[in-house]
């Protein structure tokens, strides 16, 4: 996906190819529940309707001053949010939110059924989403999410950020830079270091990244900013964003507990799968209890 074009495009101008970074797919209706996926998970894991609440936000962007509408999702219980532990959850480069909906009602069952509050939102351009996605764009959407969270009374202590893959790139970047909400927590999951660094280590991409794009996602320089304890999964086997990425972002943190998953004969997306449902949310609840 990322810039894998650029062989073929080698015409294009950077803001073209910068557009490859976000294959977004849009959609008029969100099928969650019903949207059907090669993906077999437990009926066990299922989110009651009522525990699912579609909203609209307000995303402004903070270059040009214009407001975009993005949508979100908050799996869980709105009368109890207060008070409730909440994994904002920020996903991958494809797509749209139907696709990571099994994703995100597996950190909902967490230690148990509907434990965890879970808020996933569509970037600008993906799904019902207004707008075309960009590296501030990321920051600010996310951030969009983090107000609401704040709207609702959601304690910061209680507030897990996890991203996955481009989803990375702006719960590092919050969590190094937003001081007025700090997370009790910060997963990352497949994360590039930075477009430089993608660029030199993929085994799908070699061209010097400042002729590709005009993008930076530097997490291997924002993660020495962070203090709150870090998850880091990788696949061993990821040839799309090569483990040395997430390992440069490893060893470049500095905050107070760091723990490591790199998981054997494992791709870029299927790092659940390949740990087992179980133990994965194991592993995940171990952690955030620490």
């Amino acid at each position: 996906y990322i810039i894998c074009l650029l062989f073929v495009i080698v015409s294009c101008k950077k803001v073209n190819l910068d557009a490859l970074a976000f294959p977004s797919e849009t959609t008029e209706a969100y099928l969650f529940e019903d949207y059907e996926t090669d993906v077999v998970i437990s009926e066990s894991y299922k989110i009651p309707e009522n525990k699912i609440h579609l909203f609209p936000l307000a995303s402004t962007d903070s270059e040009t001053g214009e407001t975009y509408q993005i949508y979100a999702v908050y799996i869980g219980d709105m009368s109890t949010i207060t008070n409730d532990s909440v994994i904002l959850y920020a996903h991958g480069q494809s797509h749209n939110m139907d696709i990571y909906w099994d994703r995100a009602k597996l950190l909902a069952n967490i230690a148990s059924k509907n434990h965890y509050g879970v808020l996933m939102m569509d970037y600008r351009g993906y799904g019902m989403s207004e707008g075309e996605s960009s590296e501030q764009g990321l920051y600010d959407d996310v951030e969009a999410c983090i107000d609401w969270l704040v709207d609702q009374g959601v304690n910061e202590k209680n507030t897990i950020y996890y991203g996955f893959s481009l989803g990375c790139i702006p719960v590092i970047h919050h969590a190094a830079y937003k001081t007025d909400f700090v997370p009790s927590k910060l997963i990352i999951e497949s994360p590039l270091a930075s477009v430089e660094n993608l660029a030199q280590s993929s085994t799908l991409i070699n061209v010097d990244p400042k002729f590709i794009s005009s993008l930076e996602f530097n997490n291997a320089e924002k993660i020495k900013d962070v203090t709150v304890p870090l998850l880091w999964f990788h696949g061993i086997e990821d040839d799309y964003i090569e483990i040395s990425n997430g390992q440069l972002i490893y060893d470049n943190y500095n905050g107070e507990y760091k723990e490591a998953h790199n998981i054997p004969d494992c791709g870029h997306s299927d790092v659940p799968d390949k740990i087992g449902y179980e133990k994965y949310l194991e592993i995940l609840d171990s952690f955030i209890k620490k």
